[in-house]
């Protein structure tokens, strides 16, 4: 018969057993997320919480993970990727350029969009809609102005669409019937409305500035062991 001191210590092995299954990270914990120094692409300096895709995966974090082509450092994301021109690592601020706009077609339209979920802080930049209209409107319709999205003289409409520029501040019911969203963009003032197509792509061209925030330490799982 296990006397109750045997019986405690079965009963905490399976404890801490259970445990394990619910947080399995905790094994490797010091190993999630950390800094691995810094590297390079082109000048730009890669540091955490960034991290190249060539690097090993723990290092820095998965929603910073960058790209390196050709000395240009690319920032992939769910809907579009943007050109890093600077990572400011003192203020939390990283300078992107729609790869879209930043190009040598001089067609292309921005189509890249933030996720939402980075945390980014929106107080720095502002949000245009890039709208795809199956027919052609007149500037302003329900009091928004539908601002043409081509740098193409000719404005030639893209499979049969045509794209415009829409301030991010236009509610839905001012979205012409014609039109869907095709993405929200990133620009560097917080109104488009009275700008022309020619202003708005020299505001594009010079970037976004984008802050984030989050705990610089990488994750501690200490506490959960403890418990």
């Amino acid at each position: 018969m296990a006397t109750p001191k045997l019986a405690l210590f079965w009963l905490l092995l399976q404890l801490l057993a259970l445990a394990f299954s619910f947080f399995p990270q905790a094994c490797t914990a010091r190993s999630i997320n950390k800094p691995c120094g810094f590297t390079f692409c082109g000048n730009l300096n890669i540091s955490y919480p960034f991290r190249l895709k060539t690097q090993p995966r723990s290092c820095g974090r998965k929603m910073f993970e960058l790209v390196c082509d050709n000395n240009r450092t690319i920032f992939p994301m769910e809907h579009g990727s943007f050109h890093v021109q600077h990572i400011f690592y003192d203020n939390q601020t990283i300078h992107i350029v729609d790869v879209n706009v930043d190009s040598h077609n001089n067609c292309s339209i921005p189509l890249s969009s933030l996720p939402s979920e980075f945390g980014f802080y929106t107080t720095t930049y502002g949000e245009m809609f890039v709208m795809n209209c199956s027919m052609k409107i007149n500037k302003s319709w329900c009091g928004a102005n539908y601002i043409n999205a081509s740098r193409c003289s000719s404005f030639p409409p893209t499979n049969n669409n045509y794209l415009y520029f829409l301030d991010g501040g236009t509610v839905p019911s001012a979205f012409h019937p014609s039109c869907t969203v095709e993405a929200l963009v990133p620009i560097g003032l917080h109104n488009i409305g009275d700008l022309s197509t020619f202003d708005i792509y020299q505001k594009l061209m010079m970037g976004v500035p984008i802050s984030w925030s989050f705990n610089h330490d990488p994750q501690d799982w200490s506490s959960v062991v403890n418990v």
